[in-house]
């Protein structure tokens, strides 16, 4: 009877523990419509490419977002959206490729990474854990799309704010590339025409424009 008992209490225990795990979509709406609300916001990232569980590069870049336009600035390239026409300019050959934007195209990015579980993914709540001295909520999408890039994405989510604070692309190969956040501007303004590309600023030695093929 008393080894019932035990086995009785260690289940419930067990339960309790399990139904304590708070509802991932309920975290991943919250961290949407977190920076949904925001006119603007700018980050800072790090990108961490990993081998076997070793940092074999960082590479540094940054993402200004605004309502569905953004640019992002990642080491020689640079990419400009204004919600309609995708630029992207090389700048060491100072090459500009002009195209129409396509949203459900998208790559995984730091302008759309906190929308992407909507769709094409299941999630799973894991753990909570602490990323620099903040607990966060880490939740893992696993994809159901056959043709994507990733089959997981691991989301590190600020309990206290709702914000983003790292996420992991994992590919088929088990391979992972990491993003943290290094500074984050919520809420940021952004001046007239930043989202388009500017061609008197930057020069263009080719350039070519697939809108209209």
């Amino acid at each position: 009877m008393k080894r019932v008992l035990t086995t009785l209490g260690l289940l419930l225990v067990c339960t309790v523990a399990f139904s304590q795990n708070p509802e991932p979509k309920a975290l991943l709406d919250k961290m949407s419509q977190t920076y949904r609300a925001m006119l603007g916001f700018e980050i800072s990232f790090v990108q961490k490419i990993l081998s076997e569980g070793n940092v074999i590069d960082r590479l540094a870049g940054k993402a200004s977002v605004s309502k569905g336009k953004f640019v992002i600035q990642f080491q020689d390239q640079h990419i400009y959206c204004d919600g309609a026409v995708l630029w992207t300019y090389l700048l060491g050959s100072q090459e500009l490729t002009i195209s129409n934007f396509e949203p459900d195209e998208a790559v995984i990015n730091p302008s759309n990474v906190y929308d992407i579980y909507k769709e094409g993914f299941t999630y799973e709540y894991k753990r909570s854990d602490i990323i620099e001295e903040e607990p966060v909520h880490v939740i893992e999408l696993t994809s159901t799309d056959q043709d994507s890039d990733f089959t997981h994405v691991v989301l590190y989510i600020g309990q206290n704010n709702s914000y983003l604070k790292s996420w992991d692309l994992i590919d088929y190969s088990g391979a992972k590339t990491s993003f943290d956040v290094s500074e984050f501007v919520p809420n940021k303004n952004f001046e007239e025409g930043f989202f388009i590309f500017d061609e008197e600023t930057n020069p263009v030695q080719y350039k070519e424009d697939l809108r209209y093929e």
